[in-house]
């Protein structure tokens, strides 16, 4: 089978064997946003032809922002509880064979303010080993989601704009100005962290960036770095007072060096946590799609 992985700013595709493992892969700047005029037939021949072209019976099956308003098709969102099996599959025949197209998740708060994921899903149903796993699961970037299993369901997640905040802290704000360099600081990171997570409110400890710097109590090398860690560490503290089993081992998933920096942070916060197998993803399709029938079991 044919996965794609088919988000904002990049395509990837999977070929995929019978028993899930990856005999290919393949990627290319061709997210939703590079696509114009809705040339999503076209974006999907370049990347992946040829194998198409191999075998006229090749199931495809794509998950991410493809599936969103701005994407091929609108996908409707799944409520919650969802497992592999309770994502009914959008077929969709805009191509020269039908595409299945994995549906998002939406669940609502205790206010009753929507939150939704698409993509994060097909990962957290890869990342396990043979099954998905009772537990939590972070997924890191600029919009980081904490999502929690039970009973082999997703019941619950949550986002964080993390990664997003920083850079436009870093790239639009006074902030910005005081950093200097690219260089890793561990020291500058384990304070952000422990500072973040503290008392108090993360809209005032901002300023610290700055302020620290001023003073010359923080290199401007580990501004950067700081600030970092300072916005994860907040992000933990609310993350700890939002699942219902604080504490718990957490799988984080996710690019590597990003999932090694909340590694770092959840170990200075006390809380136990390991990096998942690499692809996540493409297991995800094949999970996905063994369970709506689209392979052989």
């Amino acid at each position: 089978m044919l996965g794609l992985d088919w988000g904002t700013t990049s395509l990837r595709g999977y070929l995929i064997g019978a028993d899930g493992s990856v005999l290919a892969e393949r990627s290319a700047e061709a997210g939703i946003l590079q696509v114009r005029n809705g040339a999503f037939a076209e974006a999907l021949s370049d990347l992946a032809g040829d194998w198409l072209a191999s075998d006229s019976t090749l199931p495809i099956i794509a998950s991410g922002m493809i599936g969103s308003r701005q994407g091929w098709v609108e996908v409707p969102y799944v409520d919650l509880p969802a497992d592999a099996g309770g994502l009914t599959l959008y077929s969709h025949d805009g191509f020269d064979r039908p595409i299945h197209f994995i549906p998002g998740l939406a669940v609502r708060d205790g206010g009753g303010v929507p939150d939704v994921m698409r993509g994060e899903e097909t990962q957290i149903i890869g990342a396990g080993g043979l099954a998905l796993q009772d537990g939590l699961y972070l997924l890191p970037g600029s919009h980081t989601k904490w999502a929690e299993v039970k009973d082999g369901n997703i019941i619950w997640f949550t986002t964080f704009m993390t990664g997003e905040l920083f850079a436009a802290l870093k790239g639009h704000t006074i902030l910005g100005r005081m950093m200097m360099g690219e260089a890793d600081d561990d020291v500058s990171f384990r304070r952000g962290v422990n500072y973040g997570q503290g008392a108090g409110g993360t809209l005032q400890r901002l300023f610290s960036a700055r302020t620290l710097a001023l003073f010359g109590e923080l290199p401007e090398t580990g501004v950067a770095d700081y600030l970092s860690g300072l916005l994860i560490g907040a992000e933990i503290a609310e993350a700890r007072a939002l699942v219902q089993n604080p504490g718990s081992m957490i799988m984080i998933i996710g690019n590597p060096d990003l999932s090694r920096h909340y590694l770092a942070a959840l170990s200075i916060s006390g809380w136990p946590a390991e990096i998942a197998p690499a692809g996540a993803t493409a297991r995800g399709h094949w999970r996905i799609a063994r369970a709506a029938g689209l392979l052989p079991r």
